[in-house]
């Protein structure tokens, strides 16, 4: 009996250490409450919930009850403040200033907001109409240009944006000014909008998105001049994962 106890005390013993209210039961009846300090074949040392330790001799004891330990502390609750929008992602733009054509150089910037709220599952991350600021990578008067997403303002703080680029081209013009036709390739992957604007307005008729990579709804070219005006809507992906916090 004597072996048992004590193989029951060195297997418990430093769980119970722990333990908020052991109860120490004595084989002439009644108890302590308190915490098993150390035990051994002689005696066990027991703490009283006073702070004071006393030495019981092991024939005299009857048994522990060991309080459950307390059940641990939740994990931590994700920080709200840091989140990273997937590589992937589609970040959709409305221009503020125009992209005039014939003198737009590759580095210039032009203002735009976000169209669509940025999400990440099913929470919004990024607000419709953050600012946002869009880069010409490359141009070639007259034939096409690329842009890209440079940076991104969320809650005041910018944040640099790695994305595909958006490839806008003139592919025709209209000696009358009408139905001007225009393709938009779109980054590596060649998916396509078409647009289709009237007297050279810019005023988007028609489009198509596809691929997912980068498009524009409304471009306007008159001859060998193109323009991106106020309003377009840029559609692009982001190349690598974006984090905010």
């Amino acid at each position: 009996m004597k072996s048992k106890i004590i193989l029951i005390l060195s297997a418990v013993l430093l769980v119970s250490v722990s333990a908020q209210a052991d109860v120490l039961k004595f084989k002439k009846g009644g108890g302590t409450q308190g915490i098993l300090v150390s035990a051994n074949s002689q005696e066990i040392v027991f703490q009283s919930v006073s702070g004071e330790q006393h030495a019981y001799p092991i024939h005299a004891i009857a048994g522990i009850d060991f309080a459950p330990l307390p059940p641990p502390p939740p994990p931590p609750p994700p920080d709200s403040h840091f989140v990273t929008i997937p590589a992937g992602t589609q970040v959709v733009v409305r221009m503020i200033d125009p992209i005039n054509g014939k003198t737009a150089q590759p580095g210039a910037r032009y203002r735009a907001s976000l169209g669509d709220a940025v999400g990440v599952g099913s929470q919004a991350v990024i607000a419709q109409g953050s600012n946002c600021t869009i880069e010409v990578v490359s141009i070639d008067p007259g034939k096409g240009l690329e842009l890209r997403i440079r940076d991104i303002s969320v809650n005041g703080k910018l944040y640099s944006a790695s994305t595909d680029y958006a490839g806008v081209e003139a592919t025709g013009t209209s000696k009358t000014k009408k139905a001007v036709r225009r393709g938009v390739g779109l980054g590596a992957l060649g998916a396509g909008i078409g647009a289709m604007a009237g007297g050279g307005q810019g005023a988007a008729i028609g489009a198509a998105v596809g691929g997912g990579v980068g498009a524009v709804s409304a471009a306007g070219a008159e001859g060998k001049k193109l323009d991106v005006p106020t309003e377009t809507r840029l559609i692009f992906s982001l190349r690598a994962p974006l984090p905010l916090n």
